[in-house]
């Protein structure tokens, strides 16, 4: 999410990059196979002229073809903050909180009440936060701050379980001031990608600068878990147009190469979620960037290439979101929704 666009897309971007040869799915043991305890997808995002977080199923015959619950009315309403929402990300328990707990987390910035200057200055320095036992009652809303008065905002949150730690790795795009310039209306530094640990994100451990690739911004960050050291990560800018992807076998720590180019130029705001059915497939979703914004997918059966071929006409409703992959259970109780 950026300047003067509500989006969706996906760069794969790292620190300590590299160009070097793609690996193929084949090369590693998979984490995430085929699951046939999931029968579809949750989608949860925002739209472009309304406060709230939207929720959407699709099922594993048509992941893409989703269809609105609650009539497209929202399923949240923001009552903190600036009391909108954006950027919005569901994000699974992990460690004793899985199958538990799941958490949406998501911008606090109203653009319609400021300008994307101002936001960039004077920002929300907090993170959304919701709660759910069973993805269809969310309470527990809360704003909890993650970085201190020389950061100008705090924008398009998302997180991981990470198993090195057994906390969740929380990560969002921020610029910062001078400890002298209280106003910040001098010149900041470009977005950096910052990340903490969390437990229960109530609590933050002291934030760190994840990526910072100086003078470009970095930002709309998203990992997708292959199993438990390999990843890969995908996000907007760094001077490249467009998501890009980089892969790491050593963790969330890297180091990460970046196996291929843009993934599409017109696009941010990503989210990589895998195929129920196919091993080794997966998904992402990218935002248009300008005034015909919505989101729109790509697909790839080996995701360590970098390489995604488009794969769905745009989705407008839907903005910058995310994917869960839901059991015939779930899917039942967020239908009646």
């Amino acid at each position: 999410m950026y300047l003067f666009l509500n989006v969706l897309c996906l760069l794969l971007l790292g620190s300590s990059i590299s160009a070097l040869p793609s690996q193929s799915l084949d090369d590693i043991l998979l984490e995430k196979k085929a699951d046939s305890t999931k029968v579809g997808y949750l989608a949860v995002y925002w739209k472009t002229s309304a406060t709230g977080i939207f929720f959407a199923l699709s099922t594993n015959d048509s992941p893409l073809g989703f269809t609105e619950l609650k009539g497209g009315k929202p399923v949240i309403i923001p009552k903190v903050g600036t009391k909108v929402v954006r950027d919005v990300s569901i994000v699974p328990g992990g460690g004793k909180d899985a199958n538990v707990i799941w958490r949406i987390i998501g911008t606090d910035l109203d653009i319609g009440s400021t300008t994307w200057d101002r936001a960039k200055r004077t920002g929300s320095r907090s993170i959304m936060t919701w709660e759910s036992s069973d993805l269809v009652n969310w309470g527990s809303e809360r704003l909890v701050e993650v970085e201190d008065k020389t950061a100008g905002m705090v924008w398009a949150p998302d997180a991981i379980w990470d198993p090195s730690s057994s906390k969740y790795f929380v990560h969002w795009a921020s610029a910062f001031y001078d400890k002298g310039d209280t106003g910040h209306t001098g010149t900041g530094t470009p977005l950096y990608i910052r990340s903490a640990l969390t437990s229960d994100f109530k609590t933050y451990e002291s934030p760190s600068t994840y990526i910072n690739k100086s003078p470009s911004d970095t930002l709309d960050m998203s990992f997708l878990r292959v199993d438990n050291s390999t990843l890969v990560r995908f996000l907007v800018g760094a001077g490249v147009k467009g998501p890009v992807a980089e892969v790491s076998r050593n963790g969330i720590a890297g180091p990460w190469t970046r196996p291929s180019g843009s993934i599409s130029a017109q696009y941010e705001g990503p989210y990589p979620f895998w195929d129920n059915r196919v091993d080794g497939k997966a998904y992402l979703l990218c935002d248009l960037v300008g005034g015909a914004a919505g989101l729109r997918a790509w697909s790839s059966t080996d995701p360590l290439s970098g390489k995604f071929t488009s794969a769905s006409s745009a989705i407008t409703y839907m903005r910058h979101g995310s994917v869960l992959p839901v059991t015939q259970a779930q899917y039942n109780a967020l239908k009646a929704l």
